[in-house]
């Protein structure tokens, strides 16, 4: 277990060859850098991920991710790897689920292109209406997640929006927390990468002594475990080759080669 209390104290001592916490290196430039290594560590890595459950509501398109109300953590950066799934609940509750190819995400460009119109896409209330694509719009201070056409949910139904996202670690300010901390909720397995926001601390805070080769040693220190990250996330063994979109899906009939 590191404990913040350890990563702004003991460790960050070692790196900085002092103890000094109250004229240079005070406690709160010491606790700044390493939730700045923190922010840095998760930007370069996308290793805390999150995914929100977004209640939708029918005959609505977008929903901001900056708002509390559609991501409650208010921690949202961008979206992950992961694509956005759908999910309709008819009044039966049999559920249908739109993901991959059935719900693709489209910028605004494409939709511009490929389908004219598409930001009129209004429906009765009282009509169900699936989306075909989701895209992202940006507006200012809001950050817009769209689908397209409007969903509807029709009568005595419900609708969902599976959200995965990559998310800002919350910033550590009692000596218990632990780096990447959701709530109560420890990353354990994040554990072997806490050095690296003590060696970007000591990046920071060398400046102070206009040391710029000590400055710069600890950034490669700390680059070197984002690498090591990298790495470890690989996939082990062989990968295999397939289409960016199944075609089986979409057509009844292959046709024969031969013929």
């Amino acid at each position: 277990m590191t404990l913040f209390s350890s990563l702004y104290g003991a460790r960050l001592d070692e790196e900085l060859g002092t103890d000094d916490n109250s004229v240079l290196f005070t406690t709160a430039r010491r606790k700044a850098a390493i939730n700045k290594g923190q922010s840095e560590f998760a930007e370069l890595t996308e290793c805390l991920q999150r995914t929100s459950t977004v209640t939708l509501t029918g005959g609505t398109s977008e929903y901001d991710l900056n708002s509390t109300v559609v991501i409650p953590g208010g921690d949202f950066v961008r979206f992950s790897k992961q694509q956005v799934e759908f999910r309709y609940r008819d009044a039966s509750s049999n559920l249908t689920i739109l993901s991959g190819d059935d719900l693709v995400r489209r910028d605004i460009d494409w939709l511009n292109r490929y389908e004219p119109g598409w930001q009129d896409s209004s429906v009765a209330s009282s009509v169900a209406q699936m989306p075909t694509w989701y895209y992202e719009r940006l507006d200012g201070g809001a950050r817009y997640l769209g689908f397209t056409p409007t969903p509807s949910t029709g009568s005595s139904a419900s609708m969902t929006a599976l959200v995965p996202y990559v998310a800002r670690p919350a910033v550590m300010s009692s000596d218990t927390n632990e780096p990447f901390q959701i709530g109560a909720v420890v990353r354990g397995d994040l554990r072997d990468y806490h050095q690296a926001l003590v060696h970007f601390a000591a990046h920071q805070l060398e400046k102070l002594r206009r040391d710029d080769q000590a400055s710069d040693r600890q950034l490669q220190k700390f680059l070197g475990y984002v690498s090591r990250y990298y790495q470890n996330m690989r996939r082990k063994g062989g990968q295999s080759l397939t289409l960016a979109r199944n075609y089986f899906k979409t057509t009844s009939k292959v046709s024969d080669p031969r013929t």
